[in-house]
């Protein structure tokens, strides 16, 4: 499994690369730790060759020289793992998204925040664009997390779409961590239906996609992002799980926000979307 980390050397990266690790672990396979340097001005090329202004080219080298540092540093502290530096200069969005690409990764692994809670800095402006177009299934993540194996999943489903691809990486998840996967559907006031309907629902999804080691619930309460965030909390998950909608690169609009990026600023748990659609 190839699994792209782009860091800003903030905690909630740090904290990203420990998931990550758990996956290249898990599956023998490599990580790409992956830096982008934004140049100060349009005056420099792809590659950092000054176009125009001689102290800007003195200020990206000694930048790059920096980062480079920076980068084999982390690097040498997680031996354990193999890792795969790449380091770029130019647009973030850009560069995350053809590294993703060339490399034929599986997975993206990156900080739900950047440098600071109060700030949108390198990964926190970036991440809700890269899970709206991603062709790769994200895991952002928050808060500190510690080097653990995934055991218990949740996967949230309103049961109206099905999303086969999603439902595939997870039974793959599940193979590697030998972890149980938690199905849950989020009973709303104003989205309420017949728990009996809807386990008859969630037993023939379990049906058309042969899962194992599972649990199907229906839970109530009257937001459909607290919910998941409290069920996940009642399973001890580890990991949760919420499809994405390829043409809008939301799931849907929840009192106005996107129901993925509300769950995941609100745990402290790792949270998988996956584009669906």
């Amino acid at each position: 499994m190839k699994i792209i980390v782009p860091t800003d050397f903030s905690t909630v990266s740090y904290n990203a690369l420990f998931i990550a690790k758990n996956f290249a672990k898990a599956s023998g396979g490599e990580i790409i730790l992956l830096h982008v340097i934004e140049p100060p001005s349009a005056s420099f090329s792809s590659i950092g060759e000054n176009l125009e202004n001689g102290m800007e080219d003195v200020f990206v080298a000694q930048l790059v020289r920096k980062i480079d540092n920076e980068l084999h540093s982390l690097k040498s502290a997680h031996d354990d793992v193999k890792i795969k530096i790449v380091r770029k200069i130019g647009d973030p969005y850009k560069e995350i998204r053809d590294t993703a690409i060339w490399e034929k990764a599986e997975l993206i692994v990156m900080g739900e925040k950047g440098q600071g809670d109060d700030n949108d800095l390198f990964i926190g402006s970036l991440t809700d664009k890269i899970v709206r177009t991603s062709k790769s299934p994200v895991i952002t993540v928050n808060q500190a997390i510690e080097e653990n194996p995934i055991q218990h999943i949740v996967y949230a489903t309103d049961l109206k779409e099905e999303h086969p691809r999603l439902i595939h990486l997870l039974k793959q998840i599940q193979r590697l961590f030998n972890a149980k996967l938690h199905i849950v559907k989020i009973n709303t006031r104003d989205k309420y239906a017949n728990d009996l309907d809807t386990m008859v629902d969630l037993r023939t999804l379990i049906d058309k996609y042969e899962i194992e080691n599972y649990t199907i619930e229906t839970y109530n309460h009257e937001d459909e992002e607290y919910g998941i965030i409290y069920y996940a909390d009642q399973v001890k998950a580890d990991l949760i799980a919420i499809g994405v909608h390829k043409k809008t690169g939301i799931r849907r609009l929840i009192n106005g926000g996107d129901l993925a990026e509300i769950v995941a600023e609100h745990v402290d748990r790792p949270v998988l979307t996956y584009h669906f659609g």
